[in-house]
């Protein structure tokens, strides 16, 4: 367990230049991210993904999240595990881009959209919570994460970077280069990723098969003639490989290319006041075999590979009015196509998988329109509503349906289409408490999801091979909240309750037949009726000068009224205390994470990226850090997460794989005790 050398050394020199360095106009790195993040307005939280961050993540989307109250992670290996909030996963959490969708290709689940997404590349990462805004796209029963960057017209020519190298032990390095080129009329923005770690041990010292290679590049340019007028195009490619603990197989490619326009055009009368319109393409090209990172696996004759690839084109127009001064209305409609295809292969060395033709299995269409108003009355009072409506549009391509790598059947909705109007829409009352500096808010909100690919093509029906005629989810939820602010003290409390009919669970080791009266063991999507309800709290106080604690707290429940069962894959209780010292030039901090038991399971049963396995145990992690900020455009940290040693596993961990040349374990548990180092320079 030491630390790399090299990206340790890059590290002190970038420590070293920063701080000789000097400018007129410095910025202040972010403080240390311990426990949580801002409850900037109802249901609407944020964060700034530049901020160092205590547990250190991995570089990717889902990592960043999981410092939010009520989001959790299915680790799978090192990086790119999926996301849960709330406990919903997949489509019914979506993920938008500056705008754009991205959609992972993988029928396994290999690459969920925040593999491809690299959040120290971004300024804000802002989640909007529950079904409580229309604007954002189709489907969001859990919420939406919108990943963004500043687009503020500048008013000087200047040049800004941000810069940040981390080191840590398990191989681990990461660097960010992220460079702003402005004048008022022009912004050039280029960024660039990288990161790599080796396998990571647990707190036993066992050896977890998990170590990947991330980089990722950005490149964009606005032209800005007025403080009214933007146009921006949008270009980024990014790759890399990750092995999993979980399967057979591991990712040995990530490509992703995409490009983009985006025009907005604001301060266009009194009434009619904005337009924004925006298209996109992306793609991305994925890549899992059994052999490249697995020195002791598969002879040259055995080497199989999956390369499944997904092309997905969109676009929105949105239009912005104000009817009057105290109304704001914004409409729109927005698109999206795209279309998944995959190749195989048994035997790569005979036979490789770049020869083979790309058969297309699926293709889905979107098209939506919207309508959100504001109104503003009495003092400190607001109304905010909106509704949706989004054709769907689903042809099951495929001719034949693999039921193993060795297995086939025919498909028996081969060519058929699927057409649907599903719609959305949603309420919601805020209030100021003067008396106390607070917020009140109450929402009532309607989402209809269609099924995503992993519960349609990657997944069999009950009775059939196909999941064709799996019904879409009709949730409705109540939101309420508080955000509280009054001197030294600020946080916020929010809870739900739902009601959703024909949930999709997933459902695996479901016996059916398979010829000659032989049974074989099926994954199958199917619909029952569940309700789940929880609360997150956050809540600071500052009780010294240079002293703040800080807390956050996530629960959730759920039960599948079908069948009177708990509803499988949800987090159990947690709880982060932290304290942290600040003074401006050196700081301090310790975590603990308290981690309940979760013994309310459903084993076999879950969703599109995991079912349950059992109960897991309760578990203390402790974690410490510090940082020094000898000027203020530079800030180097440095900590210890599980700083005990503690073996242990999130509930909604993926079982272990029995992977040649590591111990067999029985869930894919966290990583041990992780020292590292991280330096930011920005100016």
């Amino acid at each position: 367990m030491i630390l790399h050398r090299k990206a340790l050394t890059l590290a002190i020199l970038t420590a070293m230049a920063g701080s000789a360095a000097a400018s007129e106009a410095p910025v202040t790195p972010e403080e240390m991210v311990v426990t949580g993040v801002r409850t900037d307005a109802p249901l609407n939280v944020s964060t700034n993904p530049k901020a160092p961050r205590q547990p250190v993540p991995a570089h990717d989307g889902a990592d960043y999240l999981k410092t939010i109250p009520g989001f959790s992670v299915i680790r799978k290996g090192g990086a790119d595990g999926d996301p849960i909030f709330r406990g919903m996963a997949g489509s019914r959490l979506s993920m938008l881009v500056d705008g754009e969708t991205v959609l992972g290709g993988c029928g396994h689940r290999m690459d969920p959209p925040t593999a491809y997404i690299f959040p120290e590349a971004y300024d804000s990462i802002q989640v909007i919570k529950g079904p409580q805004s229309v604007q954002h796209g189709p489907g969001n029963s859990a919420g939406v994460v919108l990943f963004e960057r500043n687009q503020t017209r500048p008013t000087a020519t200047d040049f800004s970077l941000h810069s940040s190298v981390l080191a840590g032990n398990f191989g681990r390095h990461d660097e960010v280069l992220d460079a702003t080129y402005t004048t008022p009329e022009f912004t050039v923005r280029a960024s660039g990723t990288n990161a790599v770690q080796d396998d990571y041990q647990d707190g036993d010292g066992v050896d977890v098969h998990s170590e990947y290679q991330r980089w990722s590049t950005n490149l964009s340019l606005a032209w800005t003639p007025s403080d009214n007028t933007r146009l921006e195009l949008t270009g980024a490619r990014s790759d890399g490989e990750a092995a999993y603990a979980d399967r057979g197989m591991d990712g040995t490619k990530f490509a992703r290319d995409n490009y983009g326009v985006k025009f907005l055009q604001s301060n266009i009368g009194d009434v009619f006041k904005t337009v924004e319109v925006q298209a996109y393409h992306n793609y991305v090209d994925h890549v899992m075999d059994n052999y490249k990172m697995r020195d002791l696996a598969t002879p040259a004759t055995g080497r199989m590979v999956s390369n499944p690839d997904r092309e997905t084109t969109g676009g929105k127009l949105v239009l912005g009015f104000a009817p009057s001064v105290s109304t704001d209305l914004t409409v729109g409609i927005d698109t999206q196509d795209n279309v998944h295809t995959v190749r195989n292969t048994m035997n790569q060395t005979m036979m490789p998988y770049q020869a083979m033709v790309r058969g297309t299995d699926a293709e889905f269409e979107q098209t939506g329109v919207f309508a959100e108003l504001g109104w503003n009355f009495g003092m400190d009072s607001r109304l905010i509503g909106g509704v949706r409506a989004d054709d769907w549009q689903f042809t099951d391509k495929r001719q034949r349906v693999a039921l193993s790598m060795m297995m086939s059947a025919p498909n028996p909705t081969a060519g058929m289409q699927r057409k649907e109007t599903l719609n959305s829409h949603f309420l919601r009352y805020e209030t100021g408490i003067a008396a106390i500096d607070s917020t009140f808010y109450a929402g009532i909100g309607h989402n209809e999801r269609f099924p995503d690919y992993w519960e349609l093509v990657s997944k069999e029906s009950a009775t059939t091979v196909s999941a064709f005629d799996v019904e879409s989810e009709k949730l409705t939820q109540l939101d309420v909240g508080l955000i509280y602010k009054q001197g030294n003290v600020s946080g916020s409390v929010s809870a739900f309750y739902n009601e959703i009919d024909d949930f999709i669970m997933i459902q695996s080791g479901v016996m059916k037949p398979s010829g000659m009266m032989a049974m074989r063991s099926a994954t199958i999507a199917r619909n029952i009726d569940a309700r789940s309800w929880g609360v997150e709290v956050d809540a600071q106080y500052r009780f010294a000068m240079n002293w703040r604690t800080e807390l956050t707290l996530a629960s959730v429940r759920g039960e599948n009224r079908t069948e009177n069962r708990t509803l499988p894959q949800l987090p159990p209780l947690e709880a982060r205390l932290g304290l942290h010292y600040d003074n401006s030039v050196w700081s301090a901090g310790v975590l603990w994470r308290g981690i309940a038991k979760q013994d309310r399971v459903d084993p076999g049963r879950g969703n599109i990226a995991g079912q349950d396995i059992g109960v897991t145990d309760s578990a203390n992690v402790l974690s410490f850090n510090a940082g020094w900020r000898p000027d203020e455009r530079l800030l180097v940290t440095a900590g210890i997460d599980n700083l005990l040693d503690k073996t242990y596993a999130e509930h909604i961990s993926r079982a272990g794989a029995s992977i040649p040349g590591f111990d067999q374990i029985l869930r894919v548990n966290e990583p041990g005790r992780t020292l590292w180092m991280k330096a930011q320079y920005t100016f």
